[in-house]
């Protein structure tokens, strides 16, 4: 099976590596898990299923270092593959931590969690990445559409039923819903 993204994408390196080789101009990336059997069910049978171990596509419009590693890897910055990844993950927000602010989505989980979930992804998670200026959201599109990423929600017609269920779960949580 050809692994997607290798051609036209540069090689795949750890998340650790991402650190210190993603560049910081705009394009598009690819996050892979290293063994599916790491994500709780049914992600982990899902990737099996699909035959794939892409979890992930995303754009970096101004800057794929800013995006993949200090958002989405990092959680320097609020991230929807952060939230999803740590979701799936068991992890929920502090109950009523969202009260009161203007973005009712973006919710954040502890620091504690935060840092555990940064080193699950430091142990399980690869990446790859094309440069592209501009990038655009079209091409992203089209990626996750064809690919189909288990992370992935919007364009994707293979969404993922129980990640949208625990990130309500989640955004319930942190806005306090009843």
């Amino acid at each position: 099976m050809r692994v997607p993204f290798e051609e036209g994408f540069g090689p795949k390196c750890t998340a650790v590596q991402a650190l210190s080789r993603v560049p910081t101009s705009p394009g598009y990336y690819a996050i892979f898990i290293d063994d599916g059997a790491a994500l709780p069910s049914p992600y982990g049978d899902l990737l099996l299923e699909r035959a794939t171990s892409l979890i992930y596509v995303g754009i970096a419009t101004v800057s794929l270092y800013g995006r993949l590693v200090e958002q989405d890897l990092q959680h320097r910055r609020a991230s929807t593959f952060f939230r999803g990844i740590g979701s799936i993950l068991g992890y929920r927000p502090p109950p009523g931590s969202l009260v009161g602010k203007g973005n009712q989505n973006n919710y954040r989980f502890s620091a504690a969690d935060t840092t555990e979930i940064i080193e699950w992804i430091n142990g399980h998670l690869s990446v790859n990445w094309a440069e592209a200026d501009p990038a655009l959201e079209t091409t992203e599109a089209s990626l996750i559409r064809a690919y189909r990423p288990i992370l992935n929600t919007k364009h994707n017609p293979d969404r993922v039923s129980q990640l949208a269920a625990v990130r309500d779960e989640c955004r319930r949580l942190a806005r306090a819903d009843s």
